[in-house]
């Protein structure tokens, strides 16, 4: 078997499938394809994916195989059916162009206003003559999403709008219905214990190991890791050797067992805070609503500098901010705004951005929290997670 990076998959395919009437759009060719999934499909073709020495790899006549089937598929640009694109909570190619369809109506309108008829703004439901919602345009679903593939192809150059509906080559959504099917059957099967073969919730049970992904039940998971003791409470994360084996505990913030990867630790202290799994590692260095889950702010107090200091690490302050500040009214509008979020700015103050979508005077706008005041709030807060865990409670 020759062995191959997904690198240098994406490049083999883009090559084989040049100039064919449905070339390839490898972006799906890496380390996040494999989160629900031992394999990816490209065309109606599942290729396996596996981890050797900590990095992904694939078989290079997996890739070749695919690439032909793709490039020799039978295909009749106008012989075109509706894609019926779907409003169904599912994942098929339907619902995810969709809902391409649909964030860039509402970005459209969240930025520029409802141009229809009518003093209220429009629900973007009823297609312009683009064929999308109130005043978006293709081009802006292109400019956004056109390099998204689905099923490593690009599907937005295959649309047509019709003036009633959108129309895609019959061979193309016979392509992508296929791939939809072998698909599910791939997260099904990914779905079951390693270890008992029951089926659980893929997102809940697999994460991420140096071999690869592994899906175990709670309990099995229990099995094969056992829960944390806070032993390395106070110690540096650098002075912890090699061996150190975090995947012998469960992750400390998972509502259920599962099994860790990752020391997670303070950047700005250096103390490690305790075992995760990949996916609370990379929730947390985010940052983004982080503090709201269960959990999370003591786990972030675990540090003993942030304790100390009655701080948080900065990714987290602006949802602390938005969480205890007064945001400021915009205009005559009596509307709470439809969507906050915050930056830490280099000063550490935060800058706040708001949006409301149902305001025609201002539907955007900006709040700055001085550096001091971000301080005196982060520092409240803290207190209080302090004195509530003292209780066994969640901060308020």
């Amino acid at each position: 078997m020759s062995s191959i990076s997904p690198q240098y998959a994406n490049q083999l395919l883009a090559e084989l499938t040049e100039g064919c009437p449905v070339p390839a759009a490898p972006a799906s060719l890496s380390r996040y394809a494999f989160q629900i999934s031992n394999h990816v499909l490209i065309g109606d073709t599942a290729v396996y994916g596996y981890k050797y020495k900590g990095r992904w790899r694939l078989d290079d006549r997996d890739i070749r195989k695919a690439a032909r089937r793709l490039a020799s598929l039978p295909f009749d640009p106008d012989d075109l059916v509706d894609a019926r694109l779907s409003t169904e909570p599912d994942r098929t190619w339907r619902t995810q162009i969709r809902r391409w369809f649909e964030d860039i109506s509402y970005r459209d309108q969240s930025a520029n206003g409802c141009r229809c008829e009518g003093q209220q703004s429009c629900d973007r439901t009823h297609p312009n003559r683009h064929g999308l919602g109130c005043g978006a345009t293709l081009e802006q679903v292109k400019e956004r999403y056109g390099q998204w593939p689905i099923a490593c192809t690009s599907p937005l150059p295959q649309l047509t709008w019709s003036g009633t509906a959108w129309m895609v080559p019959r061979a193309y959504a016979a392509l992508l219905d296929r791939a939809d099917r072998i698909a599910a059957e791939c997260v099904e099967q990914a779905a079951q214990c390693n270890r008992c073969n029951a089926t659980g919730d893929v997102w809940k049970w697999r994460t991420s190991g140096n071999s690869g992904y592994t899906t175990l039940c709670p309990q099995c998971a229990t099995t094969v890791a056992r829960p944390y003791k806070d032993h390395l409470r106070g110690r540096q994360y650098t002075s912890l050797s090699k061996n150190s084996q975090p995947d012998a505990f469960l992750c400390r913030l998972c509502p259920s067992p599962r099994q860790a990867l990752y020391w997670d630790h303070c950047h700005a202290h250096g103390f490690v805070r305790g075992p995760v799994c990949a996916s609370c590692n990379t929730y947390e260095g985010s940052g983004h609503r982080f503090i709201h889950r269960p959990g999370a702010v003591r786990h972030l107090l675990l540090c003993d500098g942030c304790h100390r200091d009655r701080t948080v690490p900065p990714r987290h302050q602006s949802d602390i901010v938005l969480r205890t500040v007064a945001l400021t009214p915009h205009g005559p509008c009596a509307q709470s705004p439809h969507s906050a979020w915050g930056a830490v700015q280099d000063d550490g103050s935060v800058r706040l951005r708001m949006r409301c979508w149902q305001c025609p005077f201002t539907p955007q706008w900006e709040q700055v929290v001085p550096t001091a005041q971000v301080r005196q709030l982060v520092r409240e807060f803290v207190d209080r997670a302090v004195d509530a865990d003292a209780v066994g409670q969640e901060p308020a």
